[in-house]
């Protein structure tokens, strides 16, 4: 009843991992309808195209045994023997050697390159009687007998019309020369195998999409397989979740020891912290850590313990913070503010009394990035204010 319930929730379309998996275990739709019809026409066409070479082989064989009819069976027998071996393999082996190709062939195309052994190991579980029984009454089994039914009564039926068809013919022949007889012989197999070849193709098709259903039928997936899959190829949530979070931490701690090894680190004073490190011979001042919020915090936390400075500057911090990654260097609108932040922070670790660097005036565009407002505009000087150069040039103005 579980197995019964089971495949009755199996009802989504098997996934691409799914028929990859099915394949590495040599598991693929296939017709062997297809691979037998195509057979059959391989022999029929090589019949026809051998029959000659046949002919003369054979008739070679039957000429060397009249031959020696009033030998001892011995002398006979080492004649005739090894003649007969190479009749057999001259007539049935290029049959076989066409069989063998158009099979490989067949189910190439239907199948594609396919390399595995699990379809020849041993199987214990395949001897389970129960299985056994059940998979005698299950719905393939039914569709071949379904199939074999079909075509025997196809055959019938074939033979039927043909030699139908003959009678007039075949009524006559015991009154015709004997070469009439191979005449309507042909005649009778030429038509059978014509229209065997039309009704096998047409089963082979049928077959075909029933076998392509059928595969796709048996992978079916349940919801709960679907998501299965996915914990499996992604990773269960929780683990993930703890992956990321572990890497996480181990990046923070990283940074924080880059912070140790810093020049300066530039403030908001309190959301943003970002930390510059340049050395003789750097190409550029390079941002070896930044972060808001609680890892602003942490970092201006081990830059006080390590002993960098530490210089309050929020328009220079939030445009590093939004223009400038970590490992980056800085871009040619930073230069110079930073320089003049590193010559400071320079002074602060060698004692000495160097002016606080100006904050640092972004341009208009980076003034929107960061959420800066415009800076308000300066008065006018009074010299330029009309009204007050009219009262000193007015005559009456007491003020004059």
């Amino acid at each position: 009843m579980a197995e019964e319930n089971e495949g009755a929730d199996k009802t989504e379309k098997p996934t691409s991992k799914k028929l990859k998996d099915a394949r590495k275990d040599g598991n693929v739709a296939k017709s062997r309808e297809l691979t037998s019809t195509v057979l059959i026409m391989g022999w029929l066409a090589g019949g026809w195209m051998l029959m000659g070479h046949m002919f003369r082989r054979i008739g070679g064989l039957f000429d060397q045994s009249l031959s020696v009819m009033n030998q001892p069976f011995e002398t006979a027998l080492r004649t005739i023997g090894p003649l007969a071996a190479q009749t057999l393999l001259a007539v049935v082996l290029p049959l076989l050697l066409l069989a063998v190709l158009l099979a490989l062939i067949v189910e190439f195309l239907q199948v594609g390159p396919v390399v595995t052994m699990k379809k020849v190991t041993p199987d214990i579980s395949k001897m389970n009687p129960v299985s056994g029984v059940k998979k005698m009454f299950s719905m393939d089994n039914l569709v071949e007998l379904i199939k074999s039914v079909l075509k025997s009564a196809a055959l019938l039926t074939i033979g039927g019309f043909v030699l139908w068809g003959m009678l007039p013919n075949l009524l006559q022949l015991p009154f015709a020369q004997p070469a009439a007889i191979g005449s309507a012989i042909w005649h009778a197999l030429k038509w059978i195998g014509i229209w065997t070849i039309f009704v096998f193709f047409f089963v082979s098709a049928v077959d075909a999409s029933y076998q392509k259903y059928s595969y796709i039928k048996k992978l079916r997936m349940s919801r709960r397989d679907i998501k299965q899959e996915v914990k499996e190829n992604e990773g269960d949530p929780y683990v993930k979740q703890r992956r990321k979070q572990l890497h996480q931490e181990w990046s923070q701690q990283n940074m924080l020891n880059a912070v140790r090894g810093s020049n300066v680190v530039v403030t908001n004073p309190t959301h943003i912290a970002v930390a510059l490190q340049y050395e003789q011979g750097d190409d550029l001042p390079l941002v070896v850590a930044k972060g808001e919020g609680h890892v602003a915090e942490e970092i201006k936390r081990v830059a006080e313990e390590a002993g960098v400075p530490i210089l309050e500057n929020v328009p220079l911090a939030r445009g590093l913070n939004a223009r400038v990654e970590i490992d980056d260097y800085i871009s040619d609108d930073f230069f110079e503010a930073v320089a003049q932040v590193l010559y400071w922070a320079e002074g602060v670790r060698l004692g000495e009394q160097r002016p606080e660097p100006p904050e640092f005036d972004p341009p208009p565009e980076m003034r929107e990035e960061i959420g800066l407002a415009e800076p308000e505009a300066l008065p006018p000087p009074l010299a330029d204010d009309p009204s007050v150069v009219a009262r000193f040039e007015d005559p009456r103005d007491p003020m004059r």
